[in-house]
């Protein structure tokens, strides 16, 4: 019988055991770097994704942004060419030029709220300037400031500086030739402007009176301010003294006539009928009784003054008729302690300026700085009535006459700002998100590369 052959087996080789972890090792690197691929994949055609569809969605972040008034501009260009923000707050150490305050109300035209405060108290001072021409041969301009009470006022233009006072009482005034390109008035860090006023067309002045030393002065004083005057001065009864080519009382020809004493009676009807139609009228005491239906008032009792003038205060030694009982409208201009002497009113498209002072005369033959400042009280009544159209002018100074004012009504009153919520700012850069794309996309690429996937 034969023995069946059986197939001997040779010794089964087994591989190392510290080769197959390797394996399993690798394939497990392999596979980690391959998620770790995906997701980086992912985040890049992510945010690449989220970029594109916000450009065509822009929406407001969470938070607040708060900037100081240095950073102010670059944050303006950030909010308004980049991502809108939720809130943007400004903080500002003096009050905002006009271009940066009309962003920020445009800025909020777009859904971002807009709030502001000030660095300080006192860094924000409420300022206003006014400017205004003066009915003056010389083209003088009156310069209103408002200012608080104590500040320092300084006035320039183009040029430079003009002047610098301090506002007593909130207030500060200045007479002055025409600025050039504008004026400024600087309180603290806030800066009021304001553009240059139109001109005037100033026509001549009419004086009526008796000859003497009222009206002798009065007429040379307004000729040495520049006035072109036209004088009807009664010598005698019938004797007048009258400018030639005849008197045509109207606003065409006249701005403004001096009434001096009652030799304007006879003219009364055609005076009356001349400040009815816009002219302006100056009545010293001794014309008051003749042109009873033009006058702020009653001449009160005369109180004589001193026998000399003082330079401090020369009105005070004149001879005074107050006015007194002011009809309905009329408003006192000036006073000497409780006494009117200077009151005016508006007749019809008139104005009228009544004065009580009954011997002036004698303040411009006082010697100094007197006359001129006689001069300059007599052109100041009759630029106060003058009739004085205005001539257009254009100009391209931009004017901000009252900067805090327009702040608050452009932007709000200032708001205090909840540290919270100043502390709660979530921002993602555009410059960051690129970053971040890039990165994404350079570990993906590196890590094929070292699994030698292409």
């Amino acid at each position: 019988m034969s023995t069946p052959l059986r197939a001997e087996r040779g010794p089964v080789i087994e591989p190392p055991m510290s080769v197959t972890d390797a394996g399993l090792s690798g394939a497990r690197r392999g596979a980690a770097r391959s998620v770790v691929e995906w997701v980086l994949h992912a985040v890049a055609v992510g945010l690449v994704a989220w970029a594109w569809w916000r450009s065509g969605h822009p929406a407001p972040r969470g938070g607040v942004e708060v900037r100081a008034q240095g950073e102010l501009r670059a944050a303006l260009v950030r909010w308004t060419l980049g991502e809108p923000v939720a809130r943007a707050h400004a903080r500002f150490d003096a009050v905002p030029d006009v271009t940066t305050r009309e962003w920020l109300a445009a800025l909020a035209t777009t859904g971002t709220r807009v709030t502001w405060d000030a660095g300080g108290a006192d860094a924000l001072p409420a300022t206003a300037i006014d400017v205004e021409r003066v009915a003056d041969p010389r083209g003088l301009v009156r310069v209103g400031v408002a200012a608080p009470a104590g500040a320092r006022v300084v006035l320039a233009d183009r040029l430079g500086g003009i002047d610098s006072v301090v506002a007593p009482h909130g207030m500060v005034g200045f007479r002055m030739s025409p600025p050039v390109g504008g004026v400024t008035a600087r309180v603290g860090g806030t800066v009021a402007s304001a553009a240059a006023v139109d001109s005037l067309a100033l026509r001549r002045i009419y004086v009526v009176g008796t000859a003497g030393w009222e009206a002798k002065f009065a007429v040379r004083a307004l000729e040495e301010e520049g006035w072109t005057v036209d004088a009807h001065l009664l010598v005698a009864p019938k004797n007048d003294v009258v400018p030639r080519p005849p008197v045509v009382l109207d606003t065409a020809h006249y701005a403004a006539i001096v009434a001096i004493d009652s030799a304007a009676g006879g003219e009364h009807a055609l005076i009356e009928r001349y400040v009815a139609s816009g002219g302006g009228l100056v009545i010293a005491p001794g014309a008051a009784a003749a042109l009873a239906r033009l006058t702020a008032g009653g001449a009160g009792a005369v109180e004589r003054g001193a026998l000399t003038l003082a330079d401090s205060a020369p009105l005070r030694g004149l001879t005074l008729a107050p006015v007194t009982n002011l009809v309905a409208g009329a408003v006192a201009l000036a006073r000497r302690d409780a006494l009117v002497t200077v009151a005016a009113r508006r007749v019809g498209a008139g104005r009228v300026v009544q004065m009580g002072y009954t011997d002036s005369w004698r303040w411009g033959m006082a010697a100094g700085d007197s006359a001129a400042a006689y001069r300059a009280w007599w052109a100041g009544l009759v630029a106060a009535v003058a009739y004085a159209p205005v001539i257009g002018q254009g100009t391209t100074v931009t004017a901000d006459p009252a900067p805090l004012v327009a702040t608050v009504e452009r932007l709000g009153a200032p708001v205090a700002l909840d540290p919270v919520a100043a502390a709660r700012r979530r921002t993602l850069p555009v410059a960051w998100v690129f970053a971040i794309v890039v990165l994404a996309l350079l570990g993906e690429w590196a890590s094929r590369r070292i699994r030698g996937v292409r």
